[in-house]
């Protein structure tokens, strides 16, 4: 398709139908003239009409020392493929330092969820004399621009770092000197990285690591530097733009959650059922290398928190010898939080196994060597995202590169996932023993710890605001300094729930963060995870939150319900908890409830008990 194609597509329907199909065209190359022209048309009001425009649009500031305009057109186009429309923000040249300290700038005004300073662009411009001073210079300036934006605003702060150029003025002397080019940028990037990850004011943009990646010939010595002032090459653009999409999907819950894994030809060389188990080609020499380290990555993805599920169309038994008899395998029948192994079509497996987990297809992604199947899938759930390549190296390459599992922080939650699935299908047989519903429930033996205002869980709370879709009242996301600035305010209250049974410790797995006004306790945001759904904790936690309140003086707690593509389970929620409807807010339904609440309103089949409060950090 051209991008008028592409445009007429995405003017016209809304949802993951239209999106795959841009999606497909852009993976597909574009000429740049179409690239142009579809950056230019969503940029526009082309696509502002779409009933998901809000939820799928994202607002980016980005200021640099020098021009980045050659990033508006790539930017538009890596958003809209992690299906994000961007709506941008572009200072005048040179004006970084001084659109980040002026609430009245342009920066400020388009009112950003995520900037992108890059103070670093014309670095190798400027006069450079490898002072010893130079390095702390350099970031104490580049650090006060951080600084002075996190004064007036919350949201996601990106750090562009330098990348190298090509000129090296010793030549192969150049690390002989104090302070040479190459020593100096890294010292400058290990340093701001330090201050990034200590301090948690931002993230850091590693042009550095991007410039290695983007196939530029010239990243530093190019046309567009001399004509326009662009430090950026137009390939090392599109690998910024990628990057950028990818905070920012992490930022707006755009991100995957579960990779579901073939096995034929995908984990191992061959057909086991056709060559047996001996004869599948793992470890060793060229090919059955390659599925090591093809194993290796999915085993990596597994320890950051992503879902692993098997979807081969295979006999069963089979499949699972491979495991059992071959001690090479890197992967184990234990990572698999759920399969599907047989002779069904996929695009119906994956149907079964979102319903099982309790997960929207659209936090699926597909790894699978056949075409036909990968076909089958992008046509029938267009939602799925599927790995575009079946060659093991292509497939490692796309998994390494793909950026669509990343978020904003790893959690000791992650790491219980799979052990959390693991224990829902253990729960699942219990039940199926049990004949009375509340003697099932009472068998569990669940404990839900509540806190509030933890500096040690902020990070979990953040997290938990920005992949949440389904059990979450009004879908609003926040970053980590959002959250410790709502511990720092008197008018706000962030709690927190953890919960754990006979059969697993689930972690902190709901937040809500609570707005007090007068007599009034207002929930912002309350939300659960979909893996303890059905066990009473949802209203556990809420009757824990209405006892804070009582006990603090609060009359009554407000609710507001925001309608989203994938939270209408939760439309009834407060109502369910006693709740009284209040009329509209601006953006939802309004809700009330008088304290104190209902007396059954904590299930009696809960072990309810508060965390002992932390000291706040000043």
């Amino acid at each position: 398709m051209n991008a008028k194609e592409i445009a007429a597509l995405l003017g016209n329907e809304s949802g993951w139908r239209s999106l795959r199909g841009a999606h497909k065209a852009l993976r597909g190359g574009m000429s740049r003239p179409d690239g142009l022209a579809l950056a230019r048309f969503l940029a526009g009001e082309g696509v502002q009409h779409r009933v998901d425009f809000c939820a799928r649009s994202v607002r980016l500031s980005i200021a640099s020392d020098a021009s980045l305009d050659n990033l508006v057109e790539p930017l538009a186009l890596r958003l809209l493929d992690r299906g994000m429309f961007g709506v941008q923000y572009h200072s005048p040249f040179g004006q970084l330092a001084l659109e980040v300290r002026n609430q009245d700038s342009g920066f400020f005004q388009h009112r950003p969820e995520v900037a992108l300073l890059a103070p670093f662009a014309g670095i190798w411009q400027k006069i450079f004399d490898g002072h010893p001073d130079a390095m702390a210079k350099t970031c104490d300036e580049a650090w006060s621009h951080v600084l002075a934006l996190r004064q007036n605003f919350n949201g996601l702060i990106l750090l562009q770092n330098i990348f190298l150029t090509e000129n090296r003025p010793n030549g192969i002397l150049e690390s002989r000197g104090h302070w040479g080019r190459a020593d100096f940028a890294r010292a400058v990037n290990l340093e701001l990285s330090k201050r990034c990850r200590e301090t948690g004011e931002a993230f850091i943009l590693d042009a550095e690591w991007l410039a290695g990646q983007c196939g530029a010939a010239w990243p530093g010595l190019h046309k567009q530097q001399f004509m326009g002032s662009r430090p950026l090459a137009d390939e090392l653009a599109n690998q910024v733009a990628a990057e950028i999409a990818a905070f920012c999907a992490a930022r707006k819950g755009f991100v995957r959650k579960c990779l579901a894994v073939d096995f034929d030809n995908t984990l191992w060389g061959g057909v086991v059922g056709e060559d047996g188990v001996a004869g599948v080609q793992l470890a060793g020499g060229f090919p059955g290398n390659l599925y090591i380290e093809l194993q290796k990555e999915i085993r990596a993805l597994k320890e950051r928190g992503v879902t692993l599920v098997a979807l081969s169309k295979n006999n069963e038994a089979d499949a699972w010898e491979v495991f059992k008899q071959r001690p090479e395998m890197v992967l184990q029948q234990t990572d698999f939080s759920a399969r599907r192994i047989n002779w069904q079509d996929k695009a119906a497996n994956l149907r079964e196994l979102a319903a099982e987990l309790n997960l929207g297809l659209d936090a699926f992604v597909m790894l699978d060597d056949n075409p036909v199947e990968r076909d089958l899938v992008s046509e029938v759930l267009p939602e799925v995202e599927v790995c575009p390549v079946g060659d093991p190296l292509e497939m490692l390459r796309w998994l390494t590169k793909c950026r669509v599992f990343d978020t904003l922080a790893f959690t000791r939650e992650d790491a219980l996932r799979t052990k959390s699935y693991a224990a829902s299908e253990a729960r699942t047989k219990l039940a199926a023993q049990t004949v009375n519903l509340e003697e099932y429930l009472h068998s569990l033996g669940t404990q839900v710890e509540v806190g509030c205002n933890s500096v040690t869980q902020v990070a979990r709370v953040a997290q938990l605001t920005q992949k949440t879709n389904q059990f979450n009242l009004t879908t609003r996301r926040y970053t980590e300094s959002e959250i410790q600035k709502m511990l720092q305010d008197p008018g706000w209250r962030v709690f927190w729930c953890s919960c754990r049974d006979r059969f697993a410790d689930e972690g902190v797995i709901g937040a809500a963060l609570v707005k007090i006004s007068g007599a009034d306790y207002c929930l912002d945001t309350f939300l659960m995870s979909c893996r303890v759904l059905g066990r009473g904790v949802e209203k556990a936690f809420i009757g824990s939150i209405c006892e804070n309140a009582k006990a603090a003086g609060a009359k009554t707690i407000r609710g507001e319900f925001i309608s989203s593509a994938k939270n209408a389970q939760t439309e009834k929620f407060y109502e369910s908890c006693g709740f009284v409807a209040d009329g509209a807010t601006a953006e939802g339904t309004a809700w009330l409830l008088a304290l104190p609440a209902p007396e059954n309103l904590i299930p009696k089949w809960i072990t309810l008990r508060s965390a002992r409060p932390e000291p706040l950090k000043t």
